[in-house]
C-alpha cells in the first residue's frame, strides 16, 4: 500500500509538469448519500458476503476471482480504495487503456454535449431556424437550466411590476397637472409601486394597511387591467414551460462507459437505472460502426433479434455482436484497425406509456481524428472523466454470481428459501481487462 502512494504521488508530480491539472472522477459525496438515504433512494455499497436471508448486511470491500479455481473470494476494504480514482486524473495520453472505477451514468450526458461542440458551423446560422417562436421555446423548454429559468421568471416580474408603477406615476403626474393637484415624486413613486405589487397579488393590506385614497381614474383603471393581464400571460407560460419540462421522459438506461472488443464478439452493457419499479417494454437495439472515410455498417446481433419483448430487474443487458466470417469486423474485412467509433442506441416504452430513448458514442483511441486529439480528451477529462472507449483485446468482468456463503473458507454455495436468486455487482459493470476470446 506503501508503494501504491509513493509510485501514485509521483505520477501526479510529473503529470503536472506536463499537463493542466485535471478533475478527479466525481463519486458520490457522504452527504448526497446520506440525502439518498433519508428520502428513501439507493444508497448502500458493498458485497453480500452471504445471503440476504441469512445476512442482509453488506460488507465494505470487493470480491475476487481465483483465475486458477474460479472460486470468488471477498476482500475487505483495505482503505485506499477511493484512491483508485485518482489515476484517472492527469496527462490525457495515458487514458487509452487505463482503469475505470465505476459505471460514470453521466458520462452519455456528457458525450452527447463534447459530440456537439466538437464541429462548428459556419455562414449563416438562422438558414437552420424554422421559426423563431420555435427557436424561443426550445430554449426555454430545453435549453436554458434551471436555475436561468427561475431567475429569468423573477427578473420578467419585477420588470413588470416596475414598468408599471412607472406608467402609473405618469398617468397621475400628468391628471394632476391638468387639475393642479401636487404630491413629492418619491411618495408618489412608493404609493404606485404598491398598488401595482397589489394588482399583482404580491402585497396585500397587512403590508401597507387600509388607507383612504382618491379613487382611480379610467386611464389607471386601464393601465391596471394591463397589469393584471400581463401577470396573467407570464404565470401562463412559466407554468406551460414548467409542465413541458415535467413531461419530459426522463432517463431510464445507462450504458457501460466502455465498449470491448475481441476477435470473437464486441459487446456493450446496459442496465436499467431504476430497476426496482421501471419496466421496458419492447426495447429496439440499434448497434453501428464507423470506420475510415465515414464507411457505415450494422452490427447485427445474435439470430437478428433487435427487439426484446421486455427487460426489468438488475440484471444487465449485453448487447453483442458475434465476429464470424459474414461481419464487418471479421479479420479478412481489414475494418477492425480503422476503427472511428461504435454507436449504440435503445428505444422503448417503459410500464407509464412513455418514451425511453438512450444512446452512446464509443471512440478508438487510435483514431486521429477524434479518440486521438488531445482536445476531444481534455474536453472529457476536466469535467472528471475519461473518453468512452473502443477497448481492443478487453472484456467485461463477471457481473453475476451465486450466493455463496464467503464467510467461510471453501465459500459453500447458499441455499435460501427466500428471493432474491442473483446477486448483479454494480461496481464491475464498467470494468473490462485484457482478454482474448469471448468478452
Amino acid at each position: 500500500a506503501f508503494s501504491f502512494r509513493v509510485s501514485l504521488a509521483i505520477s501526479r508530480m510529473q503529470t503536472n509538469h506536463t499537463s493542466p491539472r485535471l478533475r478527479v472522477m466525481p463519486r458520490t459525496s457522504a452527504f448526497k448519500r446520506a440525502l439518498r438515504r433519508l428520502i428513501g433512494l439507493p444508497h448502500e455499497r458493498g458485497v453480500y458476503t452471504r445471503h440476504p436471508e441469512f445476512n442482509p448486511r453488506k460488507a465494505r470491500g470487493r470480491l475476487e476471482r481465483d483465475p486458477a479455481t474460479g472460486q470468488t473470494r471477498y476482500v475487505p476494504e483495505d482503505g485506499i480504495a477511493d484512491a483508485f480514482a485518482d489515476l484517472e486524473r492527469g496527462d490525457v495520453r495515458s487514458h487509452d487503456t487505463l482503469p475505470r472505477t465505476g459505471i460514470d451514468a453521466p458520462l452519455s450526458l456528457l458525450e452527447e454535449k463534447v459530440a456537439r461542440i466538437s464541429a462548428a458551423g459556419e455562414g449563416d446560422e438562422t438558414e437552420l431556424s424554422v421559426s423563431l417562436a420555435e427557436d424561443v421555446w426550445h430554449l426555454l423548454t430545453v435549453d436554458l437550466p434551471v436555475s436561468r429559468l427561475l431567475l429569468l421568471e423573477v427578473a420578467l416580474e419585477a420588470c413588470v411590476i416596475v414598468v408599471f408603477a412607472a406608467t402609473l406615476c405618469a398617468v397621475d403626474i400628468a391628471e394632476r397637472s391638468t387639475e393642479g393637484g401636487s404630491e413629492k415624486p418619491t411618495e408618489l413613486l412608493r404609493e404606485k409601486l404598491l398598488l401595482s405589487l397589489t394588482a399583482v397579488r404580491l402585497s396585500t393590506d397587512s403590508i401597507f394597511g387600509w388607507a383612504a385614497r382618491a379613487p382611480s381614474s379610467g386611464t389607471e383603471i386601464f393601465v391596471l387591467a394591463a397589469l393584471g393581464w400581463c401577470h396573467w400571460l407570464l404565470l401562463s407560460v412559466a407554468g406551460a414551460v414548467i409542465v413541458a419540462r415535467a413531461l419530459k421522459p426522463l432517463r431510464q438506461v445507462v450504458f457501460s462507459p466502455d465498449c470491448v472488443l475481441t476477435e470473437n464478439e464486441l459487446v456493450v452493457r446496459m442496465h436499467v437505472i431504476r430497476h426496482r419499479s421501471v419496466t421496458l417494454y419492447n426495447p429496439h437495439l440499434t448497434l453501428v460502426l464507423v470506420a475510415g472515410g465515414g464507411r457505415q455498417f450494422n452490427l447485427p446481433l445474435p439470430n437478428d433479434v433487435t427487439n426484446v419483448a421486455r427487460w426489468t430487474s438488475a440484471l444487465p443487458l449485453n448487447i453483442r455482436h458475434v465476429i464470424d466470417e459474414n461481419s464487418p469486423l471479421h479479420a479478412s474485412r481489414g475494418l477492425v484497425d480503422t476503427i472511428t467509433h461504435v454507436r449504440v442506441a435503445v428505444s422503448a416504452t417503459d410500464g407509464v406509456g412513455l418514451p425511453v430513448n438512450a444512446s452512446m458514442v464509443y471512440y478508438s483511441p487510435n483514431d486521429k481524428f477524434y479518440g486521438g486529439q488531445p482536445a476531444f480528451r481534455e474536453a472529457f477529462a476536466r469535467r472528471g472523466f475519461m473518453f468512452p472507449r473502443v477497448l481492443r483485446g478487453h472484456a467485461f468482468q463477471d457481473q453475476i454470481r451465486m450466493f455463496r456463503n464467503l464467510e467461510q473458507p471453501d465459500a459453500p454455495m447458499e441455499t435460501p428459501t427466500k428471493l432474491p436468486l442473483l446477486a448483479i455487482n454494480f461496481d464491475t459493470m464498467g470494468r473490462a481487462e485484457e482478454k482474448s476470446g469471448d468478452a
